[in-house]
């Protein structure tokens, strides 16, 4: 009885077919696949720093008014600059297994190795404009990896920096793992905005356009470019076209 079966030039095309098609759809899934994880980091990252927000203002009545000091230098008062300690301490003692950081020269000594940090724009074309605006010697870094900067200069002084996932892990990039969010006078969290919050601010560096709340892929000579992403993040809307969803058409 003859018996059907498959030339060997047969199988060879099928599985040159079968490649093709993986090659095809391999980065498409892959890309998707990051982008959920950087959401759902991004959503839990969000819920950590409102649900210690909300334990702060039982416990002490509220946030703003009690440690935020806005319009001023930190390094302007020894007294100020206790206060900014003084919250981020207590801020760190809500989070199970978290801990204080050095961030010196872009390298997180408490992560028992050294790991150099390059945070980038959303655009990704420029280093993002953060070590000068954040507490150097006070970041907080939770055990699953979530790190929380704090703003220490002037108009920031309420500003939280969250990199969702850890500066060990990419890509480290604003909009994508790195996100600000400011404590507004309502005791409110809040994205940065272009009106109030410190976001209104034009930036005046020679050769970058811009506000320090941009998020586009427009705004490529903006150090500031991302602070701004968290509002499109948290709605799911591209920055530069809203019809299209924030997550999965992040920039390349």
């Amino acid at each position: 009885m003859k018996k059907n079966a498959f030339t060997l030039a047969e199988v060879l095309i099928t599985l040159g077919i079968i490649g093709i098609v993986a090659a095809m759809t391999l980065p498409a899934i892959i890309a998707n696949h990051r982008a959920k994880e950087l959401e759902v980091r991004f959503k839990k990252a969000y819920s950590l720093i409102w649900n210690i927000h909300m334990r702060m203002i039982g416990d002490y009545g509220g946030v703003y008014d009690n440690f935020i000091k806005q319009n001023v230098k930190l390094e302007d008062s020894e007294e100020l600059t206790e206060l900014r300690y003084k919250y981020i301490d207590i801020f760190m003692k809500y989070i199970n297994g978290g801990k204080i950081c050095n961030w010196e020269n872009s390298t997180f000594r408490c992560l028992n190795k050294d790991v150099s940090v390059n945070y980038k724009t959303y655009d990704g074309k420029k280093n993002a404009h953060l070590a000068a605006d954040a507490v150097s010697n006070r970041v907080v870094l939770a055990s699953d990896g979530i790190t929380i900067f704090f703003g220490n200069t002037l108009f920031r002084n309420n500003r939280l920096y969250v990199d969702t996932n850890g500066p060990a892990k990419g890509p480290n990039r604003l909009g994508f793992d790195l996100f600000a969010f400011d404590v507004d006078k309502n005791d409110k969290i809040i994205p940065p905005m272009t009106f109030g919050g410190g976001g209104d601010n034009a930036v005046t560096e020679e050769g970058e356009t811009g506000t320090t709340a941009d998020c586009s892929i427009k705004k490529a000579g903006n150090s500031y470019n991302g602070f701004g992403c968290a509002v499109y993040a948290m709605n799911d809307k591209s920055p530069d076209n809203p019809a299209l969803s924030y997550w999965k058409n992040l920039p390349k």
